[in-house]
Order: structure tokens, then C-alpha cells, then sequence
């Protein structure tokens, strides 16, 4: 049986399989709530998560495969096996310089005492107790974390480890991904600054992070981790 194929430019045609289809429908209403959520919520829109879901969004359509951004269907003890390797690594992160630097601590107590808060942490203000933390826990691992691992540990990083070995391509994108989150450590005390980037950024978030979605060629358990983190960070310290 012969495979079907292009005339003109000798290519087979793109098939959408259930998870390509799923994975687009998916990044298209987080890309399609952020402007009312903005409106209703009260904040500034979040520019840097347009540009996360909106370059994979494009490159899934253009390919067609959900697996080129790191959307890939993978077994439960796969996830389970990286995704507590990823989360039990954070949390160490976190339990060695957390009680002393405080960095995640002031990073929260400056997002909550503005005026406007981040889309992320709004729900918390708006709606304290149990339901301001489930809508951020659901809200974050749908769409603004969700987009920051989608563009960094899914897009980006399977470019690059087509093109450069493991080890660089986990460092590089770790890299890439703690530039941004230097505009917030410009409000941080000096030490502070240099941990968040360097320590929570780069290594907690970006290369553990990272060397989860190369195992599993997958956002999920990173994904996970990162979610549960800032969840359980945010009701010990916020």
C-alpha cells in the first residue's frame, strides 16, 4: 500500500491526530482568554505570555505535530518517575536557599502589594482562601506557566537539540529563559536578584526543568512541578 503524496510538492499532507488537534485547541483559547481576563481582573495585559503561546502556536500549525513543542503523549510512570525527580529537585532548590535569601518571599510580597497584580497571582488577592489558590494553581498550569514551558522546554528546546548536544541545548535554553525573568529581579535586593536568575531561573526552573522534558521529550512533568512548587510556595510564603 502506497503512501499518499503531494503531486506538486512531493511532500505527504499534514494529518491533525487527536493530541495535535487537542494541543491547539488548547493554546488558542489560552491565547483567546488573556485579553477579557485582563479586563475583568483589572491587569496589565501579559505580553510575554502572548509571545510563549503564540510562536508555538504558530510552528504547530505550520508543522502539525504537537511533539515538535513538546506536547507528546507519555506514559503514567514516565511521568510519575520524572515529574517527582523534577519536583523533589525543585523543592531542594528551594528548601536550601529559600530560608535564608527569602527571594521567593519578597518576589510574592511585591506581587501582592501592587496595584496590579500579575495575572498569575491575582486570583489569590481577589478571591483569598481556597478558591483564590485553586484558580491560580489551575489558571497557572493552563496558561501563563503553562505558556513559559510550552516556549522554553517545548519549542525552543527541541530546536536546539536538533541542532547542538543535550547538555548545551538544556544550558542554552535555561539561559534564554532566565532573560526575562531579570526584569523582575531589578525590584529585588542584590543578592536576591543574583538568585533568582542564576539559582531559581536557570538552574531550578530552566535546567531541571529541562532535563525532564529532554527525557521524556514532554512538557508535562516539568509542567507539574513547576505548578505544584508555586503553589505550595505561595501558601507558606504569600
Amino acid at each position: 500500500m502506497h503512501a499518499v503524496v503531494d503531486g506538486k510538492s512531493g511532500l505527504r499532507p499534514k494529518k491533525f491526530r487527536a493530541i495535535d488537534i487537542a494541543a491547539t485547541v488548547w493554546i488558542l483559547l489560552g491565547l483567546l482568554s488573556l485579553i477579557p481576563l485582563t479586563a475583568w481582573l483589572d491587569v496589565s495585559l501579559p505580553l510575554f505570555t502572548l509571545v510563549w503561546l503564540a510562536i508555538p502556536l504558530f510552528a504547530l500549525l505550520k508543522t502539525g505535530r504537537a511533539a515538535t513543542i513538546g506536547i507528546l503523549q507519555i506514559s503514567w510512570s514516565q511521568f510519575a518517575k520524572y515529574g517527582t525527580i523534577n519536583f523533589v529537585l525543585l523543592m531542594l532548590v528551594m528548601a536550601l536557599f529559600e530560608p535564608w535569601s527569602h527571594t521567593y518571599q519578597s518576589l510574592l510580597n511585591m506581587v501582592f502589594s501592587s496595584s496590579h497584580a500579575d495575572l498569575t497571582f491575582v486570583w489569590v488577592t481577589r478571591y483569598p482562601g481556597a478558591l483564590g489558590l485553586a484558580c491560580m494553581f489551575l489558571f497557572s498550569g493552563a496558561v501563563t506557566l503553562f505558556g513559559e514551558e510550552l516556549f522554553f522546554r517545548g519549542w525552543l528546546l527541541q530546536i536546539l537539540l536538533k541542532r547542538i548536544g543535550p547538555v548545551w541545548a538544556i544550558g542554552l535554553q535555561a539561559l534564554l529563559f532566565s532573560i526575562p525573568q531579570a526584569i523582575a529581579a531589578l525590584f529585588l535586593e542584590p543578592i536576591q536578584s543574583v538568585l533568582y536568575v542564576s539559582v531559581y531561573s536557570w538552574l531550578a526552573i530552566g535546567v531541571i526543568g529541562g532535563w525532564s522534558a529532554w527525557r521524556t521529550n514532554s512538557i508535562w512533568p516539568g509542567l507539574a512541578s513547576a505548578t505544584l512548587m508555586n503553589l505550595i510556595l505561595t501558601m507558606l510564603l504569600g
